[in-house]
């Protein structure tokens, strides 16, 4: 089966003259998928939680490019490839780890996206990874060496004393978005 990415137009789409950047693309698609969502899903029980909808995208690193994200702290500036490596279908848990340097988020991916995160990671080291929450960058890993046990664990640019809740409510989206997938394709 093929998951579900949302795909980004190729040129134009920068932020280089009147064009849509890519946290307004992100947002845009994000209100579509929920509007799809709420009307075919009528029936579901009401979220009581917000919706955290996270996308993995990889930094293009001169390759073709999607276009820019800007981490909302450090303000740093990355391309991004034009579509998501992982999507909330492929998160199977978001906890918080902490170690020597503080807080960041652990995501769990579903088995098959953790071979597709080992093959992706073993031909793009020095790369980053980066963390979109809800058509914003969040957070970006640098990636040192194959990535071979399924997990992205990511310092994100959040308050620390968020990302307990936030961890809860991406681990419910995802969740949620698998179900409501199943309930659809049976």
């Amino acid at each position: 089966m093929e998951r579900a990415y949302a795909g980004l137009p190729r040129a134009g789409w920068g932020g280089n003259g009147g064009g849509m950047t890519l946290p307004r693309l992100f947002s845009a698609f994000l209100l579509l998928g929920l509007a799809l969502v709420a009307t075919g899903c009528a029936s579901s029980k009401k979220k009581d939680y917000p919706i955290a909808v996270v996308r993995f995208m990889m930094e293009s690193g001169g390759r073709e490019s999607g276009g820019t994200v800007r981490l909302p702290r450090s303000g740093t500036t990355m391309m991004v490839a034009p579509k998501a490596e992982f999507s909330e279908y492929d998160i199977v848990r978001c906890s918080v780890v902490e170690n020597e340097l503080g807080k960041s988020l652990a995501f769990q991916l579903t088995p098959q996206a953790g071979r597709d995160l080992y093959r992706l990671s073993a031909m793009n080291q020095g790369l980053r990874i980066i963390t979109v929450l809800n058509g914003r960058a969040i957070g970006a890993r640098r990636i040192d060496g194959p990535l071979a046990q399924g997990h992205i664990v990511t310092y994100v640019e959040i308050d620390e004393r968020e990302l307990d809740e936030l961890a809860k409510n991406i681990t419910s989206t995802s969740l949620d978005a698998q179900k409501e997938l199943e309930k659809k394709t049976g």
